[in-house]
């Protein structure tokens, strides 16, 4: 780092420094008292949060916590008027007298509206909207809410969904569910998931990476820093705020936004909740599924301390048929036509995928909080536990070779989620002191998952011309299949992954208030964080290969392999000894069931895995099939290979130390309000990982370790504006700088040359993603209103990381990368090294490698948002509730791209390197969100009708072929909740059913809009049961 920062930050000190003791001078000379209190609802006593408390005629005010409870410090001595409001109650005001160096006591009991000399009813959903509102209002961050009682009166299945319904946030899904959020067009990656102010663990990912069989592997490991919401379920939830400007108190990883959940406490007395539901899947027209969710709470001690414990357990099938298509360009890639403006595309392959999964979750959580005095002690705990079981039946209908593939995968995925946190909030009486230590970690796990592979070949029409025809209208080519006898057996794999994430935290945080006569007020705060992050993957791809007769006469390791597991297990043969598929097929009848109705294709094959895995534990537990076995094999001659290459290509061990430290002001002035700061953050790296080249060599293969250390710190200056003209109106906008910091597995300092000679290396000298935030709102709020919310951003980021593939020697003769990068030596002699030319000395390896892109990207969008309740008409329409909120995103970004292109000079042929970009929108950005949900309370039911609209999303860009860019298709969905209350036990019944409409998520290709994937999952529905006392 350069003098200049390091002058720039003492400078920054010297000024913050002066600031607080001109602060503190102002408090320890001024002559001002305290008051508290609480905040309740007349008749129920329930605490009000975010009731707005102002000393009128001053600057001076707060707002109450989730508790009701309120504090205002440095109010100047003497008689005031002190007011209370909060949107559909009658505002209160009380006189009172603050007396200097003293704390005053008063509590607050508000009364709903009074409409015609009627006090209005506040129904569950009101009072849950209202709520809602009020935290939103009062938060120093623009951001949106999630109430307790939304979250808790009619609950979505998750978190993600709950998420799903604010403005500017859309979700992705895993076979229906929704699972993780993109905040305003930015990826998951890009944004954080905090429980009580404590960022969870990222959930990693059970894709296995290289595999010396690259057909059934992603050649990447896919550990990027998102988390999986369905780990949460929503009863557990007391709050949910997403945050889309952040202060310099908070962590500034996060470029669309951060959400933040608070678990639910203890009130007083003792309570208990009971809750269990029966499910329903159209998809699998099962009625097995189930969620239970016991919880209880009591406080003790003088109400001191308060103890709350919940668990639950929940299984649900998540069947769908999900279909995949990759495309060609089709001959001449320079022939472009003049009236599309593309060039020619061909459908390569169909995939069809048979996707049966069992998803069982387990959770807890057991929170403790103690007072003592001028503070309070929360201990926070939370378990969860997500086990996916699950078998893929795959079907690959392969058009440029005229074959077709059958693929078995199935396996136990196991993922985990845990938080311990401990947190004192302490009052000094010249500062509150924020402390809290916490540890979170997350596991991924996928033992011993099998995956086998069946062919035939000629098993349909090839040959024939396929332009720009969409698979759907190539069927006719589906009629050379020859039976089961003519399917073969072609090899096995044994995947395992175990990704871990280990982090402990410490965060301090002290607020000094002041306030300088009636019209300046704030505070001042400053503290720090630091974590210490562990991050471990472990992979494991032993395969083998069905090769060769198993009724020849040979003998090596491979001959005597297949002839054992013939005359073991009674195989049939073809004629050339090779193993097919009549003993294997499966005798389900259901896997045969028509395919998205049979459009793309008919299922031909499915294979038995019981069957199959007798036969692969056999081979794995018979030495003389052991391809590391010296005294039967060479190591290269077939057999079970587990050597090296299988066992540590994908491993890594990575550490991430971080250090934080901020300073900033809230200055209230009149109708102004001003926070402003600047945030310091520092980064330390750490990585182990292993290079090696594929030998496909059991024995012979050498692997070697590699290190990198690195480290990078940022100083991030933000602000927030508050302007409040009138009681119903405020003004905002916020300028931030925030961060994102590349995928775990992108950082690696390693690279892997395969057996087709390309090269899969990571780039430790990544640098994380800067954005540079604007963000206005403006909102209009009062009783007969509700809230409506209208709001601007514009985002520039810099340094997003993409991937970028290259010919070797290409890149070299440009001094982009160079064939020394991939070479090892020792003794003098290159022990790993890609395939060189004898002729030229260079390499033509292709080399994917990520980079930090050079070109900025911008997101801008704007969202409306109205929340409305119509209390004041008559009955019984005045039980009705309405939310609707629209959003509007545009993103643009070049995706750089490479090719070569052959240039004579004089009677030489010369590869050159091409270096240019494609244009396009970020990946997973929709262009519009429209949410709309509509609500009914009467007496003891509640019923809420919800729509979700979202556009084509990007999800894949083509770089030089625009053809291959693709999209998701308009996603819509309906969803139905509705509850009654008994009469009897306090219970109550109740109904939710979701995607009404059996909407479906597709994507497709652009040029001639051809299916790339489509997932079929269906409608589930639950009918539950729960008592509340």
């Amino acid at each position: 780092m350069t003098q200049n920062f390091y002058q720039i930050k003492n400078n920054l000190v010297i000024k913050l420094s002066f600031v607080f003791l001109l602060i503190l001078q102002s408090f320890v000379f001024g002559q001002s008292g305290s008051i508290k209190g609480i905040v309740t609802e007349s008749g129920t006593d329930d605490p009000l949060i975010g009731a707005n408390i102002v000393i009128e005629g001053t600057s001076i005010g707060a707002s109450s916590d989730f508790d009701g409870n309120y504090l205002i410090r440095s109010i100047p001595a003497g008689s005031h008027t002190i007011t209370v409001t909060y949107i559909g109650f009658e505002p209160k005001s009380e006189q009172i007298n603050i007396v200097a160096n003293r704390a005053l006591e008063l509590n607050f009991t508000l009364k709903p509206l009074v409409l015609e000399g009627e006090t209005v009813t506040i129904s569950a959903q009101a009072k849950g909207q209202v709520s809602a509102i009020q935290q939103q209002l009062t938060a120093d961050q623009i951001s949106n809410v999630v109430s307790e009682e939304r979250i808790q009166e009619l609950p979505d299945f998750n978190a993600a969904s709950t998420l799903a319904r604010l403005p500017g946030v859309s979700t992705t899904q895993s076979s229906g569910e929704d699972n993780k959020v993109v905040i305003r067009g930015l990826s998951p990656k890009y944004n954080s998931i905090e429980i009580e102010g404590v960022k969870l663990s990222s959930t990693g990912s059970s894709q296995i990476g290289l595999s010396s069989n690259p057909e059934v592997a992603a050649q990447d490991v896919n550990n990027d820093r998102s988390v999986d919401l369905t780990m949460v379920s929503p009863y557990m939830i007391r709050m949910i705020s997403v945050y889309k400007s952040l202060t310099p108190d908070m962590n500034a990883n996060s470029l669309g936004g951060t959400v933040n959940m608070e678990l639910r406490e203890a009130p007083s007395e003792l309570h208990w909740n009971l809750m269990y539901q029966q499910g329903y899947t159209a998809k699998s027209g099962t009625l097995g599924n189930f969620r239970a969710v016991a919880s209880g709470s009591n406080r003790f001690f003088d109400d001191n301390l308060g103890i709350y414990l919940l668990i639950n357990a929940e299984s649900y099938d998540r069947n769908s048929d999900n279909m995949d298509a990759s495309y060609n360009i089709a001959g001449d890639a320079t022939t472009i036509d003049s009236t599309t403006g593309f060039r020619p595309v061909e459908v390569r392959e169909v995939t069809f995928n048979r996707h049966l999964e069992n998803r069982k979750r387990y959770g807890g959580n057991l929170i403790l909080d103690y007072t003592i005095p001028n503070g309070s002690l929360k201990f926070v705990n939370m378990l969860a536990r997500i086990n996916s079981d699950y078998t893929d039946h795959r079907q690959l209908i392969n058009y440029d070779q005229g074959r077709m593939v059958w693929r078995l995968r199935e396996g136990e995925n196991i993922t985990d989620q845990q938080l311990h946190s401990l947190k004192l909030d302490y009052d000094l009486g010249i500062l509150t002191a924020d402390l809290a230590a916490s540890y979170t970690a997350s596991r991924n796990l996928l033992d011993e998952s099998p995956e086998f592979s069946f062919n035939q070949v000629d098993a349909l029409q090839s040959g024939v011309p396929r332009d720009n025809i969409v698979p759907e209208d190539l069927t006719y080519l589906l009629t050379s299949y020859k039976g089961d006898s003519s399917v073969v057996l072609r090899s096995a794999n044994l995947f395992s992954s175990d990704y871990k994430e280990d982090k402990f935290t410490y965060k301090a945080d002290f607020e000094i208030p002041f306030s300088i006569g009636s019209d300046l007020s704030g505070f001042f705060k400053f503290g720090g964080q630091m974590y210490n992050q562990t991050n471990e993957n472990d992979q494991e791809t032993p395969y083998l290969g069905f090769n060769g007769s198993a009724t020849g006469d040979g003998t090596d390791i491979q001959a005597n392999m297949m002839r054992a597991v013939m005359n073991e297990f009674g195989i049939d043969v073809n004629a050339t000894g090779n193993l097919i598929g009549t003993t294997f097929l499966n005798s389900d009848k259901d896997l045969f069931d028509a395919f998205l109705k049979n459009k793309y294709g008919d299922i031909y094959y499915a294979s038995n895995p019981k069957l199959l895995r007798q036969i692969l534990d056999y081979i794995i537990s018979k030495p003389e099939f052991d391809a590391s076995n010296s005294q039967v094999s060479t190591g290269a001659q077939g057999g079970w290979y587990d050597g090296p290459y299988q066992q540590l290509t994908n491993d890594y061990k990575y550490y991430e130390d971080y250090y934080a430290a901020y300073a900033m002001s809230k200055i209230n002035f009149w109708d102004f309000m001003l926070i402003g700061g600047v945030r310091y953050e520092k980064v330390e790296t750490e990585y182990f990982a292993y290079n090696a080249r594929d030998q496909r060599n059991a024995q012979g293969q050498v692997m070697y370790d590699t290190t990198s250390i690195k480290s990078n710190e940022f100083l991030l200056p933000m602000i927030q504006t508050k302007y409040t003209p009138f009681d119903w109106l405020d003004i905002r906008y916020a300028y931030t700088q925030t961060l994102s910091r590349p995928d775990y597995s992108a950082l690696s300092p390693k690279f892997t040359i395969t057996q087709g000679n390309s090269i899969y290396t990571g780039n430790p000298n990544l640098k994380p993603a800067k954005a540079f935030n604007h963000d206005i709102n403006v909102t209009f709020h009062n009783n007969e209103l509700g809230l409506l919310s209208i709001g601007a951003f514009y985002k520039t980021i810099e340094n997003f990381v993409y991937t970028a593939d290259y010919q070797l020697d290409a890149a070299d003769g440009a001094g982009i990368d160079t064939l020394s990068n991939y070479q090892i030596t020792r003794n003098g002699d290159y022990v790993v090294t890609p395939v060189i030319s004898p002729t030229t000395g260079s390499s033509n390896a292709k080399v994917y490698r990520p980079l930090n892109n050079p070109y900025d990207a911008t997101v801008k969008g704007l969202e409306f948002d109205l929340q409305h309740n119509f209390w004041y008409l008559p009955s019984p329409f005045n039980n009705l509730i309405m939310g609707v909120n629209y959003t509007r995103i545009t993103s643009e970004t070049k995706y750089p791209w490479y090719d070569v292109e052959v240039e004579l000079v004089g009677r030489d042929r010369i590869t050159v390197l091409v270096d240019s970009a494609s244009t396009g929108r970020l990946i997973d950005q929709p262009d519009h969100i429209f949410n709309f949900y509509i609500g009914y309370d009467y007496l003891g039911f509640s019923s809420r009708l919800s729509f979700l609209y979202q556009d084509n999303s990007a999800r894949g860009n083509g770089g030089r072929y625009p053809e291959n860019d693709s999209y998701t298709t308009d996603y819509f969905r309906i969803d139905f909740s509705a509850r009654q209350k008994l009469p009897y036990w306090n219970a109550e019944l109740f109904l939710d059913v979701s995607n009404l409409n059996n909407a479906n998520t597709s994507w497709i290709q652009r040029s001639i809009e051809g299916f790339r994937g489509i997932q079929n999952y269906g409608l589930t529905a639950n009918l539950g049961f729960r008592i509340r006392y």
